[in-house]
């Protein structure tokens, strides 16, 4: 098999959850929630990154960039795969988008011998700093931030410039925001709970909340 994509090397479990990823950020810090302990009972993490799929790729295009690293993964003898996924500037709402992703991807799949029932699609909305700014206000309030957000959720937004949430958070931090070393780090520093919370108050992320709900957590 051709590799088109970078590997993380982890121990294996016979409970390692195989992580497609298409983004340095997430790359780096998915793989604290087991490393880390920032969440009780996150199974070991193998990841693989497809090293970006672009917001115009179709569902079936990007199932197919994806679908040799979901075998390889398989191949390792994960227990099941997740394939995290970024909206981007796609007009399809995160769930539309994941499905007709997963219909692609188990038609593909089937030609291998394998399906789609081992494999969950999960689709970032829009992208992975957003999942950080549904945190930014426990963030600022522990200093991890400068300043305070000023809006209540950033799911779904598309951002100043259409950025996806990066410069927000470079607003935030006061200094421009690096994916691969701002991101890990605020991540690491999430408060899940608050992150994640749900209801007409909340600023948390429905996206990441549906991430973690799919690891079991």
């Amino acid at each position: 098999m051709t590799s088109h994509y970078r590997a993380e090397t982890t121990r294996h479990s016979p409970r390692t959850v195989g992580l497609v990823v298409e983004g340095e950020a997430e790359f780096k810090a998915l793989p604290l929630l087991h490393t880390k302990g920032l969440l009780t009972g996150c199974p070991p993490l193998k990841l693989r990154n497809v090293g970006g799929i672009g917001g115009r790729v179709s569902s079936a295009g990007i199932a197919f960039r994806v679908h040799k690293a979901v075998l390889g993964l398989l191949a390792a003898g994960v227990v099941r795969v997740v394939v995290c996924l970024d909206r981007e500037l796609r007009q399809a709402c995160p769930g539309e988008l994941a499905r007709d992703v997963w219909k692609a991807l188990d038609r593909l799949l089937k030609e291998w011998g394998h399906s789609g029932d081992e494999v969950n699609v999960v689709v970032a909305d829009r992208a992975f700093e957003a999942w950080l700014l549904a945190g930014a206000a426990e963030l600022h309030a522990r200093s991890l931030l400068r300043a305070a957000p000023k809006f209540q959720s950033f799911e779904g937004r598309m951002g100043i410039r259409k950025r996806l949430g990066k410069y927000e958070l470079t607003q935030l931090l006061g200094h421009e925001y690096r994916e691969t070393r701002d991101g890990p780090r605020l991540f690491a520093s999430l408060d899940f709970a608050a992150t994640r919370s749900q209801g007409p108050t909340a600023n948390g992320s429905k996206s990441l909340d549906k991430l973690l709900r799919v690891l079991g957590l």
